[in-house]
């Protein structure tokens, strides 16, 4: 059965719970700017719910009706508001904004991140920070045998016991679009679920010279979540621009 992510709150969260390692890094910056803040793409509220807990003033935009009404059902303290983030118009001003987790990799094209940054400036406050995180594209993921399924990862399955999620991808160079199939494999050998989805891997040159086309000002570029200064070996391209 093809199923649809963003309709299913439950097997989100289950597929993103191994995710813990960033929040330490918004937490960072949640206290350096210590004000107003705005993650765009908030999913199901994983980064959302360590900042509410600190009682931070949090504002999540989603594209997803079905994930806004999860949280804010969930998290009734913060605001939740269903928008895309290409183009938003919140009517304030935000002390820091992120985008999370490869979220940003959902814009296929160069004018929708602009698009997107664009919306960012005009919601980030004079001084304020804007934080994003993609992973650096891997040639050897990328070019991998594209009729074979790989091993994605384990999941506790929402609705009981373990599952193995394998993966197909097929990278188009010319869109520079990775289209990836997931297969989810309850090990009882009935029917798998398939999950379809694309990504644009962008590679840090044009992640650099989109930001500085966009106007904003890249403050520091982190190759982790520790402030290790990004190299040629690293897996992350971590943004803090201004």
């Amino acid at each position: 059965m093809k199923i649809q992510m963003y309709k299913n709150p439950a097997l989100y969260d289950a597929c993103t719970a191994h995710k813990i390692n960033d929040i330490p890094f918004y937490r960072h910056w949640a206290i350096k700017t210590n004000g107003t803040i705005l993650e765009l793409a908030c999913g199901t509220g994983r980064v959302a719910e360590p900042l509410l807990d600190k009682k931070y003033d949090y504002t999540g935009l989603d594209l997803s009706p079905v994930f806004i009404d999860h949280c804010q059902s969930k998290y009734p303290e913060g605001e939740f508001i269903m928008g895309d983030i290409r183009d938003f118009n919140l009517g304030q001003k935000f002390d820091l904004i992120f985008i999370p987790f490869n979220s940003f990799l959902h814009l296929y094209t160069e004018e929708e991140m602009t698009q997107c940054l664009k919306s960012i400036q005009n919601h980030l406050s004079e001084n304020g920070k804007f934080l994003l995180d993609n992973f650096v594209p891997d040639p050897e993921f990328l070019y991998r045998n594209q009729d074979k399924k790989h091993k994605e990862m384990m999941i506790n399955h929402p609705e009981g016991g373990k599952c193995t999620i394998w993966q197909k991808n097929q990278y188009d160079e010319d869109s520079e679009i990775n289209h990836i199939h997931w297969y989810f494999d309850r090990g009882d050998n009935g029917e798998q679920d398939e999950y379809k989805f694309d990504m644009r891997m962008i590679y840090p040159d044009t992640m650099d010279r989109v930001l500085s086309e966009s106007g904003f000002t890249i403050e520091e570029k982190w190759g982790d979540y520790d402030g290790e200064p990004f190299d040629e070996n690293s897996l992350l391209q971590l943004y803090i621009c201004s």
